[in-house]
Protein backbone atom coordinates (compact mmCIF):
# COMPACT_ATOMS: atom_id res chain seq x y z
CA UNK A 1 0.00 0.00 0.00
CA UNK A 2 1.10 3.64 -0.54
CA UNK A 3 0.66 7.23 1.21
CA UNK A 4 -1.48 9.44 -0.12
CA UNK A 5 -1.84 13.07 0.30
CA UNK A 6 -5.74 14.60 0.00
CA UNK A 7 -6.40 18.63 -0.15
CA UNK A 8 -9.65 19.67 -0.51
CA UNK A 9 -12.67 22.38 0.05
CA UNK A 10 -15.96 21.98 0.94
CA UNK A 11 -18.95 24.79 0.64
CA UNK A 12 -20.03 26.28 3.58
CA UNK A 13 -23.50 25.17 5.08
CA UNK A 14 -25.08 25.42 7.98
CA UNK A 15 -24.17 23.75 9.88
CA UNK A 16 -20.59 23.47 8.80
CA UNK A 17 -19.54 20.50 7.11
CA UNK A 18 -16.49 20.26 8.69
CA UNK A 19 -15.79 18.22 11.64
CA UNK A 20 -18.94 15.90 10.42
CA UNK A 21 -16.51 15.08 7.58
CA UNK A 22 -12.98 14.91 9.40
CA UNK A 23 -15.29 12.34 11.88
CA UNK A 24 -16.48 10.26 8.78
CA UNK A 25 -13.27 10.75 6.83
CA UNK A 26 -10.99 8.69 10.30
CA UNK A 27 -13.33 6.51 9.69
CA UNK A 28 -12.41 5.57 5.88
CA UNK A 29 -8.54 5.93 6.99
CA UNK A 30 -7.94 9.43 5.90
CA UNK A 31 -6.38 10.80 8.83
CA UNK A 32 -5.34 15.13 9.82
CA UNK A 33 -2.66 13.75 12.24
CA UNK A 34 1.01 12.88 10.32
CA UNK A 35 3.67 10.76 12.07
CA UNK A 36 6.93 12.34 11.01
CA UNK A 37 11.03 10.72 11.91
CA UNK A 38 10.66 12.31 15.40
CA UNK A 39 7.29 13.80 15.64
CA UNK A 40 3.44 13.81 15.21
CA UNK A 41 1.88 16.99 13.59
CA UNK A 42 -1.56 18.15 12.43
CA UNK A 43 -1.58 18.87 8.56
CA UNK A 44 -2.71 22.03 6.94
CA UNK A 45 -6.61 22.45 7.15
CA UNK A 46 -8.60 20.71 5.11
CA UNK A 47 -5.76 18.07 4.34
CA UNK A 48 -5.77 14.25 5.06
CA UNK A 49 -3.20 11.97 4.30
CA UNK A 50 -4.19 7.61 4.12
CA UNK A 51 -2.74 4.44 2.75
CA UNK A 52 -4.39 2.69 0.21
CA UNK A 53 -4.18 0.64 -2.57
CA UNK A 54 -4.91 3.25 -5.74
CA UNK A 55 -6.04 6.35 -5.97
CA UNK A 56 -9.42 4.79 -6.50
CA UNK A 57 -9.52 3.40 -3.02
CA UNK A 58 -8.53 6.95 -1.86
CA UNK A 59 -11.22 8.33 -3.87
CA UNK A 60 -13.74 6.30 -2.79
CA UNK A 61 -13.20 6.31 1.09
CA UNK A 62 -13.23 10.13 0.24
CA UNK A 63 -16.65 10.25 -1.36
CA UNK A 64 -17.52 7.50 1.39
CA UNK A 65 -16.68 10.08 4.18
CA UNK A 66 -18.54 13.13 2.04
CA UNK A 67 -21.47 11.12 1.42
CA UNK A 68 -21.66 10.00 5.18
CA UNK A 69 -21.21 13.24 6.61
CA UNK A 70 -24.03 14.70 4.38
CA UNK A 71 -26.06 12.47 5.85
CA UNK A 72 -25.37 13.69 9.65
CA UNK A 73 -25.62 17.20 8.57
CA UNK A 74 -28.77 16.57 6.10
CA UNK A 75 -27.90 18.05 3.00
CA UNK A 76 -25.14 17.09 0.61
CA UNK A 77 -22.17 18.72 0.98
CA UNK A 78 -20.58 20.22 -2.05
CA UNK A 79 -16.67 19.18 -2.32
CA UNK A 80 -15.92 21.92 -4.29
CA UNK A 81 -12.30 21.29 -5.03
CA UNK A 82 -9.92 18.26 -4.37
CA UNK A 83 -6.53 16.89 -5.43
CA UNK A 84 -5.09 13.62 -4.69
CA UNK A 85 -1.37 13.21 -4.42
CA UNK A 86 1.22 9.59 -4.39
CA UNK A 87 3.21 10.81 -1.34
CA UNK A 88 6.56 9.86 -2.29
CA UNK A 89 8.91 12.24 -0.03
CA UNK A 90 6.78 14.35 1.54
CA UNK A 91 8.34 16.74 4.03
CA UNK A 92 5.75 18.77 6.73
CA UNK A 93 5.92 21.56 8.92
CA UNK A 94 3.25 22.58 11.44
CA UNK A 95 3.49 24.55 14.35
CA UNK A 96 1.07 21.80 16.58
CA UNK A 97 3.73 18.97 17.00
CA UNK A 98 5.18 17.06 19.24
CA UNK A 99 7.24 13.91 19.74
CA UNK A 100 4.29 10.63 19.96
CA UNK A 101 3.30 9.72 23.16
CA UNK A 102 3.84 5.84 23.76
CA UNK A 103 0.08 4.76 24.89
CA UNK A 104 -1.01 5.98 21.70
CA UNK A 105 2.39 4.78 19.85
CA UNK A 106 1.42 1.83 17.16
CA UNK A 107 3.14 -0.43 14.95
CA UNK A 108 3.31 1.60 11.77
CA UNK A 109 3.43 5.64 11.63
CA UNK A 110 -0.25 5.21 10.22
CA UNK A 111 -1.35 3.53 12.92
CA UNK A 112 0.38 6.35 15.39
CA UNK A 113 -1.00 8.83 13.70
CA UNK A 114 -4.53 7.73 14.12
CA UNK A 115 -3.88 6.82 17.65
CA UNK A 116 -2.85 10.69 18.33
CA UNK A 117 -6.03 12.15 16.61
CA UNK A 118 -8.69 10.03 18.41
CA UNK A 119 -7.18 10.12 21.89
CA UNK A 120 -4.67 12.90 21.92
CA UNK A 121 -6.47 16.18 23.38
CA UNK A 122 -3.29 17.83 21.61
CA UNK A 123 -4.71 17.43 18.02
CA UNK A 124 -8.41 17.76 18.78
CA UNK A 125 -10.00 18.91 15.57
Amino acid sequence: MDSYVITYDLKEGDPSPYRPFIEEAEKQGLLYVWTGKSKVVRLPNTTLWGRFEDVDAVRSAFDNAAREASRRVGFTIDVEKRMIILEADAWVKSNVAKPPVARWTGKTGFQTARLHQINDPFFAY
